[in-house]
Formats: C-alpha cells, sequence, structure tokens
C-alpha cells in the first residue's frame, strides 16, 4: 500500500495548475506496508478526492495522506479550498451533486466513493464549513502487515 500511495501522489500532483499558489504535500508514515486491499478501488477514491481537491483550491495547499487505526487504513485528503457548507456536508455524497455549476464534473465522484466504502464495511465523511477548506476521508478494515 505504501508504495500505491507514493505512485499515485506522484501522478496527482502533477495536476496541480500551480504548484506556487497550491502546495501538494504528501504524509506516507511507512516505507513499506502490505495491505490486503482492492488497490483499484482504494486508488480510485483517493483520485476523486485529490482531483476534487484541485479543482477547488487556488491557494495554500492540499495534502493526502494515511494512517493505520483501528484494523484498517484511514486515508484523508484536506485542502485550503473555499469550502462546503456544514448544512450541505452530508449531500456531497448523494448522486447528482454538484455544490457549484461551473466546476467540471457530474456530482457523481462522491456518491462512487461512497458505494466503494460502503461495499468495503468502511466509513466515509467530510469536516468542511464555508471559507475553511475541507478533509475528506474514508476508514476500510483490512488486513495489515508492518515489516
Amino acid at each position: 500500500f505504501a508504495q500505491l500511495f507514493n505512485d499515485t501522489c506522484a501522478t496527482l500532483s502533477q495536476q496541480v495548475p500551480d504548484p506556487n499558489a497550491v502546495q501538494f504535500i504528501k504524509e506516507n508514515p511507512y516505507s513499506s506496508l502490505i495491505a490486503n486491499i482492492d488497490r483499484n478501488r482504494i486508488e480510485q477514491i483517493i483520485t476523486n478526492f485529490t482531483t476534487n481537491a484541485i479543482k477547488h483550491t487556488q491557494k495554500g495547499h492540499i495534502r493526502v495522506g494515511y494512517r493505520v487505526e483501528n484494523n484498517g487504513i484511514y486515508i484523508y485528503c484536506e485542502d485550503t479550498g473555499r469550502g462546503i457548507p456544514k448544512e450541505k456536508c452530508a449531500a456531497v455524497f448523494e448522486r447528482f451533486v454538484k455544490l457549484d455549476d461551473f466546476v467540471q464534473g457530474t456530482g457523481l465522484g462522491l456518491s462512487i466513493c461512497k458505494a466503494i466504502t460502503d461495499a468495503c464495511q468502511g466509513k466515509i465523511g467530510v469536516e468542511s464549513d464555508t471559507g475553511q477548506g475541507a478533509t475528506f476521508w474514508f476508514w476500510f478494515p483490512c488486513e495489515i502487515k508492518q515489516p
């Protein structure tokens, strides 16, 4: 998983349009971590969270990281974008929900992330408020081996 995470972040960091305005920060606490996961699905969620952060962050940072927690992996993507009103945070995981019609996308990405997380018996969420940026996260249970 540690290598998958590094590779995914290397690709995503190249998508930041202005690296002088938005710093891409990768937080990988392990040089090696073996996890029994569906790598394609996990990569899909990380990619979706991060590309959304890139779309909505014009200055500051995007921080992507993970940690082993409660017999699983907790993965997060924090940004310093414009944020989401607290009362709309739960709605962003519903199908076809777009809070900004001027930003590219169909409003399906986060609902797909929720469906993947639910299928893995995991949890997903967002912490945000207007003008405060956002932190999207998910946790999924998995067997982990640390060398």
